[in-house]
């Protein structure tokens, strides 16, 4: 026989949610939410006051300064814009070396940090990348940077990073005066040596002078020499020319019997040859040499003749003497050899020593470059950035409602499987 049909209506099911239900559940399962609640603010609180360390944040802000590079820009051979340095300083700000180099001449701003750290200059690399930062150029911010850090409530932040920014502009400007210094220095020594050079082409110069004037002079004398000795062969010959005509004169005085000197009228007298005297005045321009008589003539001829070798002194020969004597003691060639500073006669060595003194009084002084300017110093932050208190605590309160909620449903589903075993247990018997 057939079982009966059932045609009564189907039924819900049971896994249909009642909005009803969840509201009752969650009114009866309130014990759970709290607690729930309770331990979610506890492991917030604990997390908060016991487990993470509060962490701050602090900034400097800075642009270039402008005209803080002109009295290092009037050093010879130095010349900065700017904007390269302000990249430059702005890369030794980001330069973990120098920020080694900052901690050991100031190890008291991380020595909280440090001091229980074994590797200690790998705590402070990490320290390093870890916290500071310097943001890049974008058009937003235009020329100006900021410098960050991030530290812990152990370390006084903003002074670290106050007094890093300032030993690294002042370590920075120290390099751009040593640069420049360098750069005079440079100058300096490379006129020095050309100033040496100067000076050896000067002493060849002269001494290449001094030999061609004692050549010249001696080529001179070579032929003053020879004039003299011509002059002096002349005088010579003159007077060999003068016994000569002495001889003939006294030869023909001789003959005409004319003994002691006369004149053409007393010789008349004695004689008819008065045209012949006269002619003679008349050809020669004036009474010929044998009127002064044979014995004047042979005296002036023996003493000529006892003279003859014997130097005298003409107004040539006295000047070619004098030349000679001038050429021999040249006065020029003493002068060069004497001298023992070659300096004053140099005209290129004098420039350069002059630029030199110019550019060694050329000093600049740190007072005179600002390399940047601070817009904004770093200074303490009225609350902490992580973590954050409230929104910590808010959302354990989340976090433990949500699992209050979960646990009720939970512990309604279980008593949900447990009722319906025992219905169906009840249906059995």
């Amino acid at each position: 026989m057939n079982a009966p049909v059932n045609h009564s209506p189907p039924r819900e099911s049971d896994d249909e949610i009642d909005l009803r239900d969840i509201a009752i559940a969650i009114h009866d399962g309130w014990k759970w939410i709290a607690g729930s609640i309770a331990a979610s603010l506890s492991i917030g609180l604990i997390y908060i006051y016991l487990i993470t360390t509060p962490q701050y944040s602090t900034e400097i802000t800075y642009t270039p300064s402008p005209g803080g590079l002109n009295a290092l820009n009037n050093m010879p051979g130095t010349n900065y814009t700017e904007t390269q340095a302000f990249e430059e300083f702005s890369q030794h700000l980001s330069s973990h070396e120098n920020f080694k180099f900052f901690h050991k001449e100031n190890p008291d701003h991380l020595s909280p940090l440090l001091e229980s750290s074994q590797d200690e200059m790998s705590r402070l690399r990490s320290f390093f990348f870890g916290s500071l930062k310097i943001n890049q150029p974008s058009q937003e911010n235009g020329l100006s940077r900021k410098i960050s850090l991030n530290y812990t409530k152990n370390i006084d932040g903003p002074q670290l990073i106050n007094d890093y920014f300032r030993w690294t502009e002042e370590t920075y400007v120290e390099t751009l005066i040593a640069r420049a210094q360098r750069a005079v220095d440079s100058t300096i020594a490379r006129n020095s040596e050309r100033m040496a050079a100067h000076l050896e082409v000067n002493k060849e110069d002269i001494e290449a002078r001094i030999a061609r004037l004692q050549e010249e002079d001696r080529v001179k004398i070579a032929e003053l020499e020879d004039q003299l000795h011509a002059e002096k062969k002349s005088v010579i010959s003159s007077r060999e020319e003068r016994i000569r005509i002495l001889e003939n004169a006294e030869q023909i005085a001789d003959r005409l019997g004319i003994e002691k000197p006369t004149t053409p009228r007393d010789l008349g007298r004695q004689t008819h040859d008065r045209d012949v005297i006269y002619a003679e005045i008349n050809s020669q321009g004036g009474l010929p040499l044998y009127f002064m008589g044979v014995e004047a003539l042979k005296a002036e001829r023996e003493v000529i003749e006892l003279n003859l070798e014997r130097e005298t002194k003409t107004a040539e020969i006295r000047n070619i003497e004098s030349r000679l004597s001038q050429l021999r003691n040249n006065r020029t060639i003493e002068a060069l050899l004497n001298r023992e500073e070659l300096s004053p006669f140099s005209d290129e060595y004098n420039s350069l020593r002059s630029q030199n003194k110019i550019l060694a009084a050329n000093v600049v002084t740190k007072d005179e470059i600002d390399v940047v300017s601070a817009i904004h110093w770093a200074y303490q932050p009225n609350s902490q950035d992580s973590p954050k208190k409230g929104l910590s605590l808010v959302l354990s309160l989340i976090i433990g409602v949500m699992l209050g909620v979960i646990l009720v449903f939970f512990s309604t589903f279980i008593k949900s499987i447990k009722h319906h075993k025992e219905t169906h247990k009840e249906r059995t018997i």
